[in-house]
């Protein structure tokens, strides 16, 4: 106890701290009161302030070092300053003016996981910003996300219903989930991925997200073999502020929503955020689609005078969800003799028939604590944990038609995932960057399951329950050089698995004897370039990097229960799944920063997958389960651009082109263009804003017809060929002011205008349906 004064007073002496002070304008040099501004050190650390009556804004307790600074407000663009450097004990000021006639710049911290600008990154990222989520006045991650360049978004059917992200041609599987720096993942999937998660998460209290796309393993671990999605939790500060939501609308929805944030005390040292939202969906496509889900998620950050930071976020929903049959091919003597088969409902394929006592509840419970401190200059410590626990169940009676089972039976699919993180970021000469951590990750997978057999002594009674831990150590380097001209990223991960033997009570346990033997390790690395070219605002850039999946505890011990019979589909066997991959573009700026290009090839090769298929001589009796097999290829064209053609009007359009084949046939006719992915799709997003007060949105999908392989006729799998969406969704509000704080915004949204009759893998998609709401903002 007697050095504890001593060790206070070192880090208050490394850790000195300083105040930045600046002014947010408006594109006519008037003040921008309630603007809010974000300070990021480069090495992580975040601060935020909001602006006075003046437009003024004061951020206290910054350790020195080198910022970044971005400004928002209601109605106008955000913008990026200059890289700005504090010195201890000095005072530094920053005036930003937001600009709604210019491409600005984006902070963002998934390419690297350090603050970068976007012209600072050499890699392919995509940011869905808080503006455009409330002027097109969605409220869930997959509509948030369904007009990103290089991403498809299926959902089967409406609000609520399951949802898969692809990214560039790949499985949803290689797409990795982020929550503010840790992975999100479903232990209890059949890929061990979010993919079964996607449907719950809606937005509300996420700052923006942030999409990567290319390799990101050597950073973020496993699945990240295609991209990266990172939800970024709103932090709070500045008076308190929020806003109370109420709306209605088509297919019985009813939402209700507030979110609130703040700070407390002298220099705002507690800040802290917060939502909650409950959507209600009571008919859905067919009438009977019932959906509810409860959703929370908060954050709060203590900044001590010795520049240390702690942080804590918490992150859950409460899921219920009417699921029907599946759609099934219609009988193989009415099938047309052609392949792809085209997806005709009635006539080559059965529309999904409901099923009134089949239900999927579900909940996620994720709580992180981290804990930041700044050595000066040169330095800063960063510790974190994450505790995520994730439950699935999937209950089924004798109700409905088809293969329905002769009683109720349960399937629950769930575990936990505790994960600590520690980093240390050394910032060796002003610009060059390098970090170095460790990652300790423990997972539990729980399947039990659970009949009501009329006969009790021939009730089932089950669990399997496997373990899994691991140990990873990385490093990143990064530079920036020639005045900032030439940037330079480099990164590597080493990680190490450690299987321990299933446990299993009821049941047939087939694995029991098994010795289990641990994935081998994995190395993964990444490399990054750009360089800028001033004279004609041009950033030319390049990324490659290898990646891997660790198989999931299902994939290796995972069973199949239905009506009372059990059917082993795992094997502990598996090798992971490894890819390479590879892309090249270039920015490009025109017209005095109003309008930005973007071009990006990309190649990605997968090595070695794990998939599911028939099966003969198999050591656990399995007629069919999980493999391992070839691979597959998929490569492309990005185009993006974003541009202000004129005051308050921002137009984004994308095309991506894809080409994705599979080295093992899934289909039966021996095609290997992969399923679900788009060929071709186009996307835009336009944003109008008129005055402060009044937005209008157009948003529009339309892409090129798809391969299914969804039905199932004589074993195996027929191609269907489904066309492709073409959907447009209109979105307008109007803000009436009540007070100089409050205010009242009426808004209304038609989503699918054209009334088009669409199907996912055999799922139809609602027609052309509408919501409308009030929302009191303060």
């Amino acid at each position: 106890m007697r050095g504890l004064p001593l060790y206070f007073f070192l880090f208050s002496a490394l850790s000195r701290a300083a105040e930045l002070t600046g002014t947010i304008t408006d594109p006519n040099g008037q003040p921008v009161a309630g603007a809010t501004i974000r300070v990021f050190r480069r090495d992580g650390a975040v601060r935020t302030g909001t602006a006075d009556a003046s437009g003024r804004y004061r951020i206290s307790d910054l350790p020195a070092g080198e910022y970044l600074v971005e400004a928002t407000s209601r109605g106008l663009t955000s913008t990026a300053a200059s890289v700005i450097n504090i010195d201890p004990n000095a005072a530094a000021s920053a005036d930003l003016r937001l600009e709604i006639a210019r491409v600005v710049e984006r902070v963002t911290v998934t390419a690297e996981n350090a603050p970068l600008t976007l012209d600072e990154t050499a890699k392919a990222l995509s940011v869905v910003d808080r503006t455009e989520i409330h002027n097109r006045q969605v409220f869930s991650l997959a509509e948030a996300l369904r007009l990103t360049p290089g991403l498809r978004v299926q959902q089967l059917g409406g609000p609520g219903t399951f949802t898969r992200i692809q990214v560039r041609g790949l499985r949803a599987s290689d797409t990795a989930v982020v929550i503010d720096g840790f992975r999100f993942r479903d232990v209890g999937s059949t890929q061990g991925d979010a993919t079964s998660f996607l449907s719950d998460i809606l937005m509300v209290n996420s700052d923006r997200i942030e999409v990567l796309r290319g390799s990101g393993s050597s950073l973020y671990g496993t699945n990240a073999m295609g991209g990266v999605l990172q939800l970024v939790t709103s932090q709070g500060g500045g008076p308190f502020h929020g806003e109370v939501v109420a709306e209605g609308g088509g297919l019985g929805l009813a939402r209700g929503f507030a979110r609130a944030g703040g700070s407390l005390g002298r220099n705002q040292p507690f800040r802290f955020s917060g939502g909650v939202g409950h959507l209600n969906v009571t008919r859905g496509v067919d009438g009977d689609d019932r959906a509810r889900n409860t959703s929370g998620q908060g954050w709060a950050q203590y900044v001590f005078s010795n520049s240390g930071a702690l942080s804590a976020r918490y992150f859950a929903s409460d899921v219920f969800l009417g699921i029907n049959n599946s759609p099934a091919a219609a009988p193989l003597a009415q099938l047309p003799a052609v392949n792809p088969v085209p997806g005709i409902p009635g006539v080559t394929f059965l529309l999904p028939a409901n099923d009134p006592d089949r239900r999927r509840v579900s909940h996620f419970h994720s709580t992180m604590v981290q804990y930041q401190q700044s050595l000066g200059t040169w330095a800063s410590l960063r510790a974190g944990y994450q505790a995520l626990l994730t439950n699935r169940f999937d209950i089924n009676g004798p109700g409905g038609t088809g293969f329905q089972p002769g009683f109720r039976t349960s399937s629950a699919f769930g575990g936990r995932i505790d994960t600590a993180l520690a980093r240390v970021d050394l910032v060796r000469w002003r610009r060059n960057l390098l970090t170095a951590g460790y990652e300790f990750e423990r997972e539990v997978f729980r399947n039990p399951a659970v009949d009501e057999n009329p006969d009790p002594a021939r009730r089932v009674n089950a669990n399997a329950t496997g373990e899994q831990s691991s140990q990873a150590v990385f490093i990143q380097d990064q530079l920036r050089l020639l005045s900032d001209r030439l940037l330079i990223s480099a990164s590597g991960r080493f990680q190490r698995f450690d299987l321990a033997q299933p446990v299993f009570s009821g049941g047939t346990p087939v694995y029991q004897g098994v010795r289990v033997t641990s994935p081998p390790d994995a190395y993964t690395g990444d490399v990054a370039i750009a360089y800028l070219l001033p004279a004609t605002s041009t950033k030319l850039r390049a990324h490659a990097g290898n990646a891997y999946r660790a198989p999931a505890l299902y994939e290796r011990f995972g069973t199949f229960f239905f009506g009372g019979t059990f059917s082993a589909l795992g094997d502990p066997r598996l090798s992971p799944e490894r890819s390479l991959a590879v892309d090249a573009g270039l920015d490009q700026y025109f017209a005095a920063n109003r309008v930005r290009l973007s071009a990006t090839w990309f190649y990605t090769r997968l090595q070695s997958v794990i998939t599911f298929g028939n099966l003969r001589n198999d050591p656990f009796n399995r007629f069919s389960g999980y493999l391992n097999a070839g691979g597959g290829l998929a490569r492309g064209l990005e185009f993006s651009a974003e541009a202000k053609p004129w005051r308050g009007l921002t137009l984004m359009p994308a095309y991506t082109y894809t080409n994705a084949d599979e080295r093992t046939p899934f289909l039966t006719d021996g095609s290997i263009r992969a399923i679900r992915v788009f060929p071709h799709a186009f996307q835009l997003v336009a944003l109008q804003n008129i005055g402060r007060r009044a937005n209008i949105s157009f948003d529009l999908l339309a892409a090129s017809d798809y391969i299914s392989g969804s039905f199932f006729v004589g074993g195996g799998s027929r191609p269907f060929l489904f066309e492709g969406p073409r959907q447009a969704g209109l979105a307008a509000s109007y803000t009436f002011p009540l007070t100089d704080r409050l205010g009242l915004q009426a808004y209304g949204r038609v989503y699918n205008v054209f009334n088009q009759t669409y199907f996912e893998d055999g799922f139809p998609n609602p027609k052309a349906w509408g919501v409308g709401g009030f929302k009191l903002i303060f």
